[in-house]
């Protein structure tokens, strides 16, 4: 294997509400991740938002899954505002269906190749079309629908391992591709293996942004919520709630055990008056 070069290494972690979330912007995660696979670094990449962070808060095993990722990095806009209570600020947000163009063109530039693997039937072949009218370098080197039982995981992966791609874009919606990805990790060669949710979808234009400006200013589950209120109304009208009452109640927490300790410090003999 390749020597890993220095600006290849993990960046920091900021710790939010219990999960360690790599400090990063958008152009270095995907130098990061370019550079990952071009030297064969194995990395798990996942990723974190209000809606997750809730559903781990609650599931022992996607906790666990999360926090072994190599990479965790913030999908939503509340991510970054919870590291405003704790020690350290994380810089943005980073949502793959705003940056993932770019990944494509980075991806080309350096020749690798990738596999995608989730989405109903036809999905992920329908995305594989788009991602290349992106750009028509990008390696794209075999699809898999996500609706595999448990018991043919082991010729997915024979499948994804005789492709041979670089990098394997893992859309099976959380905590299943998060678990996937932690079950399977040393069976399969490709130094980098991916969560992404549901990028297929935006891709196979199954889903819809909202407009830029709303995007920006972390109103983006306004959008999709107008879009589709049947399936994301307990996600966003419950979800959001209790994750910013989870968030307020670990920031409170993280400074009352603070003052504590600093209290502790200064009331030791020896300690300042």
């Amino acid at each position: 294997m390749p020597a890993l070069s220095s600006e290849h290494k993990l960046p920091p972690i900021v710790e939010v509400m219990g999960l360690p979330v790599r400090s990063l912007l958008v152009d270095e995660l995907i130098e990061l991740v370019v550079g990952r696979a071009r030297d064969g670094q194995r990395t798990r990449i996942g990723y974190c938002n209000a809606h997750t962070t809730n559903m781990a808060l609650d599931d022992a095993q996607l906790n666990a899954d999360l926090a072994a990722m190599d990479i965790l990095y913030a999908d939503g806009a509340a991510i970054v505002w919870a590291s405003q209570l704790g020690e350290h600020t994380l810089p943005e947000r980073m949502t793959a269906a705003g940056f993932f163009n770019g990944f494509i063109e980075k991806a080309a530039a350096a020749r690798l190749k990738l596999f995608l693997l989730g989405g109903e039937a036809g999905i992920a072949e329908t995305a594989a079309i788009s991602m290349q009218a992106v750009d028509d370098g990008v390696g794209i080197v075999g699809t898999q629908h996500g609706f595999f039982e448990y018991a043919d995981a082991a010729r997915v992966v024979e499948t994804i391992n005789d492709a041979n791609p670089d990098v394997v874009l893992v859309g099976l919606s959380t905590p299943r591709q998060e678990r996937w990805v932690q079950e399977y990790a040393d069976r399969l060669h490709a130094p980098i293996l991916w969560c992404v949710g549901a990028l297929f979808d935006y891709y196979a234009g199954r889903e819809q942004r909202g407009p830029s400006w709303l995007c920006d200013h972390g109103g983006e589950w306004l959008y999709r919520l107008w879009e589709d209120p049947a399936g994301k109304w307990k996600r966003y009208l419950l979800g959001n709630p209790l994750f910013v009452s989870r968030a307020a109640k670990w920031g409170w927490e993280r400074r009352r055990h603070k003052h504590e300790a600093k209290n502790d410090i200064t009331n030791a003999p020896g300690g300042d008056a």
